[in-house]
Formats: structure tokens, sequence, C-alpha cells
């Protein structure tokens, strides 16, 4: 069991392909992991793989994601 971030991480480290999260998140959890993944030409999707996460919303809780 790791946090949020830590999963992201494997996917830089090439130990994972995917990491799907139907779970709740808030922005907090995954605003530099997704920095720094964008930075990497990888991204954090919604589930419908057409936009990435939006931030700064009035309701601070992510939706379902799949990041890669």
């Amino acid at each position: 069991s790791l946090g949020s971030s830590l999963k992201f991480m494997l996917l830089l480290e090439n130990r994972a392909d995917i990491y799907p999260r139907p779970g709740t998140t808030m922005e907090w959890d995954t605003a530099a992991a997704h920095a720094i993944l964008n930075a990497s030409n990888r991204g954090v999707y919604q589930m419908d793989l057409q936009s990435e996460l939006i931030y700064n919303k009035p309701d601070l809780k992510n939706p379902f994601f799949i990041a890669f």
C-alpha cells in the first residue's frame, strides 16, 4: 500500500505501466506528481481518457483517473 504520489513515481521508474485510480483523491494528493509526469511526457487522465485532471475547481475532489 503506497500513497498516490508514490504510485505515480512507479510509472516514472518503469516499475508500472498504468495507474488506474477508481477511488477518491483530492487535488493536493495528485498535483505535484501530475506535474512531474507531464514533464516526462506522461499524463493523468480522467477515466474517459479525453482530458487530463483539472485543478482549482470549486470542489477539490478529483474524478476517478488513469495515469500512464
